[in-house]
């Protein structure tokens, strides 16, 4: 069974952990096409992080000629998959890896988009995969310098300033990484990765109205990561943009339908917009998975007052 994934969504900031804590019974089959020619995508690093356990897959797998590409011995849970390739507009998703004969079965797809008019050269492509190391390294200084030299030389490889952006947002930089990110929003301003990585820059600077806005900008079928699903819903709802809000939080329960605090959130949205089955439904949902979550009361009471009516 083949899942297909063609969004853009934003480019997930990972941190490296205790690789013996990667280890279980799960797996990963995948292959990623190009989305217009529908070809098999060669050397395409996927960067695997599992958020729960703050963990690190490593070696990043990279896909063969054939687009093909696998992970064994993984923990089951969720993990960040994020997909890039100089040339192509890089994607992340959230996947649940399972340990269960049939889903170890499936092959994920993933489309990757072309950027027009960037002609990647060997060279070019050969110091952004140093660049790429120094960044999974933590040498952030490093690797916008060797980013900095590339972009000097080759204008036309203007998104890597979309790199050097996600080393200011991991020294927590917002500012400096919003400044990188828009120069390859001004060329590309239909890049959602790019537009998600903006709003999470000013949402974690605490701007946010700015965030809102920017999240606003986003289409919803375009997010498959549950951060960023997850994180416009809170920030739009917060600026009273339920309807939008409520989308999102749907969104990053069907990403992960274990994910508590969705459905709490989607409770809460679906209640400001008079949705009162569906507000019971998640409800209900969020304390079967966290009963003992501080939430849980606010949840019940809420509950009750709604079957009243």
């Amino acid at each position: 069974m083949k899942k297909l994934i063609t969004c853009f969504a934003c480019l997930a900031l990972i941190t490296a952990g205790a690789l013996h804590s990667q280890t279980g019974r799960g797996k990963i089959r995948g292959v990623v096409m190009d989305v217009e020619t529908g070809q098999p995508i060669p050397g395409v690093t996927v960067k695997m992080f599992m958020p729960s356990l703050n963990v690190f897959f490593q070696p990043s797998p990279v896909t063969d000629n054939e687009g093909r590409w696998s992970a064994n011995f993984l923990r089951t849970g969720m993990w960040t998959l994020e997909f890039d390739k100089v040339g192509y507009a890089p994607q992340t998703i959230s996947f649940a890896v399972r340990y269960d004969p049939s889903a170890m079965k499936e092959v994920l797809t993933v489309a990757l988009r072309m950027i027009k008019g960037l002609v990647v050269k060997d060279v070019v492509a050969s110091e952004a995969k140093k660049a790429d190391q120094l960044l999974q390294e933590k040498k952030y200084p490093e690797a916008r310098a060797v980013l900095e030299k590339i972009i000097a030389g080759n204008p036309e490889a203007y998104i890597l300033y979309k790199n050097i952006g996600n080393s200011y947002f991991a020294e927590e930089n917002y500012e400096e990484a919003i400044k990188a990110y828009l120069k390859v929003y001004d060329k590309t301003p239909d890049r959602a990765d790019v537009m998600a990585a903006i709003a999470n820059s000013y949402n974690n600077m605490g701007a946010k109205d700015e965030a809102a806005a920017w999240y606003g900008k986003l289409k919803v079928g375009d997010v498959q990561d549950i951060d960023t699903a997850f994180n416009a819903g809170v920030c739009l709802y917060n600026a009273g943009s339920t309807a939008e809000a409520l989308l999102y939080f749907k969104k990053s329960v069907e990403i992960d339908p274990s994910f508590a605090d969705g459905y709490y959130q989607l409770g809460m949205a679906s209640v400001a917009q008079n949705q009162t089955a569906e507000a019971l439904d998640a409800f209900k949902k969020f304390l079967e998975l966290a009963p003992d979550s501080p939430q849980a009361p606010t949840a019940k009471s809420i509950m009750e007052a709604l079957t009243k009516k």
